[in-house]
């Protein structure tokens, strides 16, 4: 595990096969029946699915694209998934969040520039970011990811 400060916000960089840290909330794609019922309009959104008073961590569910193409609009939804899932945890106040990033799941398929999109958006956003002191990032090459965030600072 590897270490990134940006902003206020304590970044570490994890293999995909090593256990999910989850501390105020985490990220989880949303189920493709889920996508069907709420129409294509939501691919590329993120949005809060826990309850008032529930124990345990939150959940934030997002929408990543369907294809792994490498296209300027698939690229651009990426990015705007990511984002908005820092939207979301700053809305709420979250202090920590835990997010797989394309590629760490079969759930989540994306190309590597895919996951240069997501760090990218994540950055960007970060650097408005207030609450959010722990971010925790799954990736199947976290050597890839760490040069991006360095790259990226």
């Amino acid at each position: 595990m590897k270490t990134w400060q940006l902003n206020k916000t304590e970044i570490s960089v994890h293999q995909a096969d090593v256990p999910l840290s989850i501390g105020n909330a985490y990220a989880k794609p949303a189920t493709q029946e889920h996508i069907n019922a709420l129409g294509i309009g939501v691919i590329g959104e993120a949005w809060l699915v826990s309850q008032p008073f529930q124990e345990g961590p939150a959940v934030i569910k997002f929408a990543p694209p369907q294809s792994s193409d490498s296209d300027t609009k698939t690229l651009a939804l990426w990015a705007k998934c990511y984002r908005k899932m820092i939207v979301v945890a700053e809305r709420e106040e979250f202090t920590a969040l835990s997010i797989p990033l394309p590629g760490a799941s079969p759930h989540i398929q994306g190309s590597e520039e895919a996951v240069r999109e997501a760090v990218l958006a994540l950055s960007e956003q970060l650097q408005r970011a207030k609450h959010l002191k722990r971010l925790y990032l799954y990736a199947s090459n976290d050597e890839s990811v760490w040069a991006l965030l360095k790259s990226n600072s």
